[in-house]
């Protein structure tokens, strides 16, 4: 599938997100592992990143473009963060620090995610940036995840509330997953940056 403007209708879209997610797997782990690394080069020079100290990622699963690489030789002022799904809040998110320590289980997605220990979480709120997982992104920010909505209830204060800057929301992806258009709904919360294999793209936009 080659860049292209995405369907409105709901059927649409859910075909658009299976042949992009069957694109995305049938990259081979030498071609998943080569074109996340160089996305991995991409953030690492922007100053947005090397600037920011609360750091949220996500561990890869069927095929995504793999972050985890941003941990390696961090700067000294950086913390990492996994999310977890809130026991308190349904269809949000928790970010818990990730170290060596951190011990991990299954959620109810069979998705590995730390415990989820009061004391070593983050309020999203209070991270720095966030790099976020996705199916496509258009060249206005606008984002298309796995349809559960999870960051757009997590982030939905950064609609609600426009002078709160933080956290910026990093896509990570690989580059046939940038698309064209796609329809923005208002509940979407879009994206401030991404990273592909082939560019760092920074929107700038904010919420429209």
């Amino acid at each position: 599938m080659t860049s292209s403007t995405l369907p409105t209708s709901d059927q649409a879209k859910r075909s658009t997100r299976r042949a992009l997610q069957q694109q995305r797997a049938s990259l081979s782990t030498h071609q998943q592992k080569t074109l996340s690394l160089q996305a991995v080069q991409h953030l690492k020079t922007q100053p947005t990143f090397r600037n920011a100290k609360h750091i949220a990622l996500y561990l890869p699963v069927r095929g995504e473009a793999d972050p985890r690489q941003l941990r390696y030789r961090p700067l000294p002022h950086q913390q990492f963060y996994l999310p977890v799904l809130s026991p308190f809040h349904d269809n949000r998110l928790w970010f818990v620090r990730w170290n060596a320590q951190t011990r991990f289980r299954l959620n109810r997605f069979r998705i590995p995610e730390p415990y989820p220990y009061y004391r070593h979480s983050r309020p999203a709120r209070w991270l720095d940036m966030v790099i976020t997982p996705l199916v496509a992104f258009d060249m206005h920010g606008t984002r298309m995840g796995m349809g559960g909505g999870f960051y757009d209830r997590t982030f939905a204060f950064k609609r609600t509330q426009r002078h709160q800057m933080r956290p910026r929301l990093c896509g990570f992806a690989y580059d046939f997953q940038k698309i064209d258009h796609i329809e923005r709904q208002r509940w979407d919360i879009p994206l401030d940056d991404a990273t592909s294999d082939a560019s760092f793209l920074r929107f700038g936009t904010g919420i429209y």
